[in-house]
């Protein structure tokens, strides 16, 4: 069942009147239509009038003059342009419909309700009152806003509206109130439906797709339920919300598999350079090619990922880099795990910067960054010496002589690099940004993997998937404090640990093997009751000495602020721009921070 209103894109709510046809005037008749009320006028053509009849018909014109004041009422909001306002609710037997109230309550130029519905809930003697007053204690519970009778009749009273499917066609229609708005609904309804043997469904429940898809304006605008003419306003405007929301990388981001641009050209750069291909770097270049702009990236090592270095050289994945999500709840790399089906994780501590638990990642980081580098145009082995962007273009040269060309670059390597001017800039880099960049500072962890031939510790241990320890002395802090096993399920007997503090130069320049028997002297204290073997297999990186890295995180130096991580996220003229974890003031040290300046990045150079 269908009201016999429709609406075509004007959100006054009126009903279509007959079209007249070009030059034609109303004559006897004539129907007009104002916002959701017709009036018949009929226009009395007659000879003059005798002579003392003047009076009386200017007499019966101001009769009639006062009975249509009595008999229609305009709405008193200021600005509304509702002559007639007709009532949407039609709860009350005595309902005005589109006649006489003594006050129109607004809730937009095309939505009012008449008094006589208004005391029908909100009168504590009259039939509709217990249901508002069972509304109010949801409303309340809820925490939302006052519970006024307006709150009430625009969330339980007013009409949902749909649109025909049928391409020709396209109205807007009114259902009616036994009628419930469904996702379903939307995506089949057309003009002329009948509803006598449907059942209300109720509202659809949320729940994630098994192939996440990119979201379109034509998938969203189904699942937007809300009652009123809004709900038309909210389809109209879908493309430019999708198109804000993929353009701040709020949806439509990570490893999805992209067909067409997402943003329409006049947001596109025509090329961009990414410097670096480590996590900020493929986020960016993802992003940007996703949009439709056509990106270079050059990385100086022979491998993509940065910072992110997964071995798996001992039966089992372990991160000579990163490794461990810092919280999973909205954490778009707890997204991307999801959407590559990288679910193996282990879930251990209560400790994130992101809601959620501390999470490592038993597959490593490698896989997602892959995945983001798939498709993409990476050159690796061309370490940047040069960029220039004193013209109206960028250039950038690499250190073998070759050279690239691009509206915008996007910088995107390692802090101690910057610091130590590896690359050159002309014009060379503004003093606020070389101050900023000298107050952070460069911290280092180090990490050794060490296989056994079996699992020693769980006996001790008894399932937990880390154990630690208190440093015997200060001089001790920072080394091998805590061991992580990296096989949790129990078929591999490998450890990890990690080197912090002042305890990495203490090892700095110590030969592998060395820092093995230090780490195995600790374990053979912590386990003293029994035989610790010696380890079949193992690795101990080298961060400090990685030409491209020369470090793990950054850190504010004490006397600094958080400030300079802003500064050094500021481009340059619109044309060299910056990211990595070192330029994300939210979420250092982290991938997903490095993660999400690319993202920003690239927002911000599609929006210029």
């Amino acid at each position: 069942m269908l009201s016999d209103a429709d609406y075509s894109g004007n959100a006054s709510g009126a009903r279509r009147g007959k079209k007249r046809s070009s030059g034609e005037s109303p004559g006897d008749g004539q129907t007009l239509r104002s916002s959701g009320r017709q009036i018949n006028v009929r226009v009395k053509r007659t000879n003059n009038p005798p002579p003392g009849q003047s009076k009386r018909k200017a007499t019966d014109t101001e009769e009639e003059e006062d009975q249509s004041e009595k008999k229609y009422r305009k709405c008193e909001k200021a600005g509304c342009s509702a002559t007639y306002p007709v009532c949407f609710a039609s709860a009350s037997e005595r309902c005005a419909k589109n006649g006489y109230t003594s006050r129109w309550y607004h809730l937009s130029c095309g939505e009012h309700f008449c008094n006589e519905c208004f005391d029908h809930y909100y009168r504590s003697h009259k039939d509709g009152y217990e249901t508002f007053a069972a509304w109010k204690k949801v409303w309340t519970s809820n925490g939302k806003s006052e519970p006024s009778l307006k709150a009430f009749m625009a969330d339980q009273q007013l009409p949902f509206w749909v649109q025909c499917t049928k391409p020709d066609c396209r109205k807007w229609r009114q259902l009616t109130k036994e009628i419930q708005l469904t996702a379903s609904l939307a995506a089949t309804y057309r003009c002329g439906m009948k509803f006598s043997n449907i059942k209300s469904e109720g509202p659809d429940q949320c729940s994630q797709p098994e192939d996440l898809e990119v979201l379109t304006s034509q998938k969203c605008a189904l699942h937007i339920i809300v009652r009123g003419l809004v709900r038309v306003r909210c389809v109209q405007e879908m493309d430019r919300v999708l198109h804000f929301m993929t353009r701040k990388g709020l949806i439509n981001t990570g490893v999805l598999a992209v067909k067409r641009p997402l943003l329409p050209e006049r947001y596109c750069s025509r090329n961009v350079i990414v410097i670096g291909a480590g996590a900020s770097g493929l986020a960016a270049a993802r992003q940007l090619q996703n949009f439709g702009t056509q990106v270079v990236v050059l990385e100086a090592r022979e491998r993509i990922g940065g910072r992110v270095w997964d071995d798996a050289s001992l039966g089992v994945t372990v991160g000579r880099g990163a490794q461990i999500v810092n919280g999973c709840v909205n954490n778009p790399i707890a997204l991307m795990c999801e959407q590559v089906s990288a679910r193996s994780w282990d879930h251990n501590e209560f400790f994130a910067q992101f809601s959620g638990d501390h999470t490592l990642l038993t597959k490593g980081y490698s896989m997602l960054l892959h995945k983001l580098g798939e498709g993409l145009d990476i050159r690796t082995k061309c370490p940047v010496q040069t960029i220039d962007y004193s013209g109206d273009v960028v250039k950038v040269t690499s250190t073998s002589g070759s050279q690239w060309t691009a509206q915008k670059v996007l910088v995107t390597v390692p802090l101690t690099l910057l610091q130590k001017n590896l690359i050159q800039f002309n014009p060379p880099l503004p003093e606020r940004k070389l101050k900023a960049i000298h107050s952070l500072g460069a911290g280092i962890i180090e990490k050794i993997a060490l296989q056994f031939p079996y699992r020693f510790w769980d006996n001790k241990i008894q399932g937990a998937d880390y154990f630690g320890h208190i440093p015997p002395a200060p001089d001790k802090r920072g080394m091998f404090s805590v061991f992580y096993d990296m096989d949790p399920q129990g078929k591999q007997a490998v450890l990890m640990s990690v080197i912090t503090g002042d305890a990495v130069s203490a090892v700095r320049d110590l030969e592998d093997k060395e820092v093995v028997d230090e780490c195995m002297k600790v374990l053979r204290e912590l386990f003293k009751e029994q035989e610790v073997p010696e380890p079949l297999h193992f690795f101990v990186t080298h961060w400090s000495k990685d030409k491209w890295s020369q470090m793990s995180y950054s850190f504010v130096k004490t006397g600094g602020s958080g400030e300079a991580y802003d500064i050094l996220a500021e481009d340059l003229q619109g044309k060299v721009f910056f990211a990595g974890e070192a330029t994300n003031r939210h979420f250092p040290q982290t991938v997903t921070g490095a993660y999400l300046s690319g993202v920003r990045e690239a927002s911000k150079m599609a929006a210029m």
